[in-house]
């Protein structure tokens, strides 16, 4: 390991290594990495089309026109749509007419009924939020209406630009923001942000601070898995903090009901408070997680955080219900491919997409999860590490009615029939290289049961936010001895590790193997994790893989 790294900063052996390993070589881009600040964020007004975007916003607010919000129905779209709505309220004007569609019926993206009923409403103004980058016939239809529309966006742009619309999307080749993977309500925190210059510039006064909206720029930053370096971290980072001292009355409340006594983290978002919102689009009313995430009654918010909960509750039935069949599926085949694609028969389209997660990260593989319904299929799919889905399926496009998304998480139609021939064909395109990165668990560096010392995991703390860009080290420790085992519930497990005369408890993790088959002494790679309990801090081993010595 490196230990004569940043000899001016008091730092252990194993921090120092870890920091070089990834590549930072001075004090100074330790200290940005470690405290990263809202002063090294890009102009907004940069990004392509927010100047001329702000502009029609602005005439729109002074002329009381009514502005009406398309969204989608995942925790990035009503996160983005709450924020529109709470800064035109805080600057004193109307709230933005809302319009979120139903996952079953609309499916993805922005469609006729929603425009129709946003004009019904009187809508001359139209800002998408989290969609609209491919909906050329689609924008057509509300120019026809009359309606001026902006698009607010961060998923890939198709062949044809929509036309007549301001488009403010990073993912623009010829876009300075070209490169930051923003989520789409990072977009709309920087459209807010060159709206605020500019209404300064018109003389308004007593305009919000914005800092104080990042708690919901940092919800969907993680829960869109969109990665965590670079704006994001400085975003997330930043987001977590007002999250945590603000507590902003849904997100409390949320926070309260699952079960979170401490600080809200970033996995918190990623596996507690994100499926939560998302499981009202999923299998009810989005909408419900659109009024958590704007209402100020701290009673109404209980209520509606208690109903998200068991509508996640009701999610995870059904999930468990299609994981079952789906890995059935899988394994009964002679061999698994380079992409998993499994299809049944009226799934519930609101959770294909969480299957495909967890199918992608038990089998280490990118995986599509489709349902059939009246011949048509309606599917999600998730990736993995160094893949380009959104890549992949763009090579098979001909096969598709519609797709859409990004590198790590698409959605897509499709005709029954063509499910099988696509399979294949996306299964050959991976295997021919659009994967930059072998499917494998990357270890960091081999450390010492003595390396695990509460000062390394201080430091290691300071690392956070985690996630896509910005992965959890890992660290190997050959040769522990297993020293109990005990099965929890179907496939997890959980160890007893002893190594140097130090004990470790293990977090669960999946196992299909029977646990006599498993040898007394192993090579694991693992992740720390700091647990607290009744006011205690105890060390859990994350396991990431197992191999016999």
């Amino acid at each position: 390991m490196k230990h004569d790294l940043f000899p001016e900063l008091n730092f252990t052996p194993v921090f120092k290594s870890l920091m070089y390993i990834r590549g930072i070589g001075t004090a100074e881009e330790l200290n940005g990495l470690l405290n990263p600040n809202l002063g090294e964020l890009k102009d907004p007004r940069m990004m392509k089309g927010m100047q001329d975007a702000c502009a029609r916003i602005v005439d729109a607010i002074e002329q009381t026109e009514k502005i009406g919000v398309f969204t989608d129905y995942d925790v990035d779209g009503v996160c983005s749509a709450a924020l529109l709505h709470r800064f035109l309220i805080k600057i004193g004007s109307q709230p933005p007419v809302i319009f979120i569609p139903d996952r079953t019926t609309d499916g993805y993206g922005l469609n006729v009924r929603g425009i129709d009923e946003l004009h019904s409403k009187g809508v001359s103004l139209l800002i998408t939020a989290d969609c609209g980058t491919t909906a050329v016939q689609e924008i057509r239809y509300a120019k026809s209406l009359g309606m001026d529309v902006i698009v607010t966006d961060h998923h890939e742009p198709g062949d044809t630009k929509p036309d007549g619309a301001g488009m403010i999307n990073p993912k623009q080749s010829d876009c300075p923001f070209f490169g930051e993977d923003l989520c789409g309500a990072g977009v709309v925190f920087h459209l807010m942000v060159a709206l605020r210059a500019l209404l300064r510039e018109r003389g308004w006064g007593n305009l919000p601070n914005l800092k104080n909206d990042l708690d919901l720029v940092a919800m969907a930053t993680v829960a869109d898995v969109v990665s965590l370096s670079g704006i994001n971290r400085i975003l997330v980072k930043e987001g977590l903090q007002v999250l945590n001292s603000l507590g902003h009355t849904g997100i409390t409340a949320l926070a309260k009901i699952a079960g979170i006594r401490r600080e809200v983290l970033a996995r918190d978002i990623g596996f507690i408070l994100g499926p939560r919102i998302n499981a009202a689009g999923r299998v009810a009313d989005a909408r419900k997680a659109f009024d958590l995430l704007t209402v100020e009654d701290a009673a109404q918010a209980r209520l509606i955080a208690q109903e998200l909960h068991q509508l996640n509750r009701q999610r995870q039935s059904t999930e468990q219900r299609v994981i079952k069949e789906a890995i059935s599926m899988i394994e009964q085949r002679d061999q698994i491919g380079n992409i998993l694609v499994v299809a049944g028969t009226n799934w519930h389209t609101g959770v294909v997409g969480i299957v495909a997660s967890r199918l992608a990260d038990r089998f280490a593989k990118p995986a599509i999860v489709i349902s059939i319904t009246d011949g048509i299929g309606r599917g999600s799919g998730r990736s993995v590490a160094g893949i380009d889905l959104y890549a992949v399926l763009s090579r098979a496009k001909h096969y598709l009615r519609d797709f859409g998304g990004h590198k790590m998480a698409v959605g897509l139609t499709i005709e029954a029939e063509k499910i099988l021939p696509f399979a294949n064909a996306i299964d050959e395109t991976k295997a021919q290289a659009i994967h930059t990165k072998p499917e494998q668990i990357e270890v960091d560096l081999k450390i010492t049961p003595l390396d695990l010392s509460p000062k390394l995991l201080a430091e290691l703390e300071m690392l956070a936010p985690f996630g896509e860009g910005n992965p959890e080290p890992v660290f190997l420790l050959p040769a522990a001895e297993v020293v109990g085992k005990n099965r929890i519930d179907g496939n997890l497990v959980k160890f007893k590790i002893k190594h140097s005369g130090r004990i470790f408890n293990t977090m669960n993790c999946y196992l299909a193997e029977d646990l006599r088959d498993v040898p007394r002494f192993l090579d694991i790679a693992f992740t720390p994790v700091k647990r607290r309990i009744n006011g205690h801090t105890y060390l859990y081993l994350a396991l990431k893989a197992l191999s016999p010595v």
